[in-house]
């Protein structure tokens, strides 16, 4: 993918991407990470608080993530991250900020977006930036136990 690809992006799109290397420090490209195209136009990192499955069909094993609020803005541009895959088959949902509950949500009337992966997806291996160099990457995926949120 190159940053065309990039700008055709739409909001809502689930992204494989790599941060470009980092020239002053000669930092290499090693991982794939998982994120979401944002309304500004530009990527953030999605984050689960568990690898446990979200929920289950006869067809999907599905993981649970969601944009964690330290990562959202500004995001990650296309100078930043080249994407190396849009991912198919994403459902998405919601869930009220801070349970609905409280002084930061009093009404419930703040939510944020759910993206729902594939396990497969997740736990598979994927080439890298197309040219076979980094091929059979798996994801870097980021835990954090602290963005569940209890009912």
């Amino acid at each position: 993918s190159d940053d065309t690809d990039f700008q055709s992006l739409m909001v809502m799109d689930v992204v494989l991407f790599q941060r470009r290397p980092n020239i002053s420090n000669n930092t290499p490209i090693t991982k794939l990470e998982i994120g979401a195209v944002q309304e500004n136009g530009n990527v953030a990192p999605l984050s689960t608080w568990t690898l446990e499955s979200a929920y289950t069909s006869a067809t999907n094993d599905m993981i649970e993530f969601v944009v964690d609020e330290e990562d959202l803005f500004p995001g990650l541009s296309c100078d930043q991250v080249q994407v190396v895959k849009i991912l198919d088959g994403i459902d998405y949902g919601s869930r009220q900020v801070g349970g609905g509950k409280g002084p930061g949500n009093p009404h419930g009337e703040e939510s944020e977006m759910l993206y729902y992966v594939d396990r497969g997806v997740v736990e598979g291996m994927h080439a890298g930036d197309g040219d076979g160099v980094d091929a059979g990457l798996t994801i870097d995926v980021v835990v954090n136990p602290n963005l569940e949120i209890l009912f």
